[in-house]
């Protein structure tokens, strides 16, 4: 991708509540490397609501729309609490997901028609955690009743259509993402590391993503409470309309607003 490289972060870190506060903090500051190593023009919009992180989306939007620079690739990341396909800000509003992806869509955005845009989509999908499977174990699954709605959930709901598009989600709909105050989210932490690895440059994007996934699913997390240490596991869900393969590479920059 030869032509300039625009990034967006929405990035809330909810500040009453330290141990969260260090987790997205630890988010922002690694998206900030990231953006840079990968020379993205980029900005950050911190601890905003979600009226004021909707129109930062619209603006970009609109930023990239004018600009008379090739635009070869459009990043859009969140980091920040959540619920069904939507991001909250400090204040539990919530925005749906589906305003900050269909602004990118040929119609609205017709400078990057024919051009990827990928969505990191860092927040919890519901309240439901994923305790594993052991390996080689049968399981007797029966679909619960919460199970059947998210079924019918995902039957009803109809995406927005955008081509060129690669969505990673946290984790799967009404389940639960995970982070620590050290790395951040896993999620943001394994998409960064694999992307900075040695080989990844001659690696398909999508692919990385994959290999993101692998390292996530490879991790444990664990949680006590008055139950005892409770095992969890988490798997990203990426949904992609890209039709060329997209290659990254490095290719250092500083551009930042934040």
């Amino acid at each position: 991708m030869s032509g300039e490289r625009q990034a967006l972060m929405l990035c809330v870190r909810y500040k009453e509540k330290i141990n969260e506060n260090n987790c997205f903090e630890v988010d922002h500051q690694t998206m900030k490397k990231f953006f840079e190593e990968f020379g993205f023009q980029y900005h950050i919009v911190l601890d905003k609501n979600v009226e004021d992180m909707h129109k930062a989306v619209e603006d970009f939007r609109d930023h990239i729309n004018h600009s008379r620079t090739n635009i070869s690739c459009v990043l859009v990341v969140t980091s920040c609490h959540g619920g069904q396909d939507t991001i909250q800000d400090a204040r539990g509003k919530t925005l749906d997901v589906e305003h900050i992806i269909k602004p990118f869509g040929d119609e609205s955005c017709p400078k990057m028609k024919g051009q990827p845009k990928i969505f990191i989509i860092d927040t919890c999908r519901g309240s439901n955690n994923d305790t594993g499977v052991e390996s080689g174990s049968i399981v007797d699954f029966k679909l619960s009743n919460e199970a059947i709605a998210t079924t019918e959930y995902r039957a009803s709901r109809v995406s927005p259509c955008i081509n060129d598009m690669l969505v990673a989600y946290a984790a799967m709909t009404d389940y639960t993402a995970w982070m620590n105050s050290f790395v951040g989210s896993y999620m943001i932490h394994n998409i960064t590391q694999v992307f900075s690895s040695r080989d990844a440059a001659q690696e398909h994007m999508y692919d990385l993503f994959v290999k993101a996934n692998a390292k996530l699913v490879e991790k444990t997390m664990q949680l006590s409470d008055d139950k005892g240490k409770q095992r969890f596991k988490s798997i990203m869900t990426i949904e992609s309309t890209l039709r060329k393969l997209i290659y990254l590479g490095r290719k250092t920059h500083t551009g930042i607003k934040e």
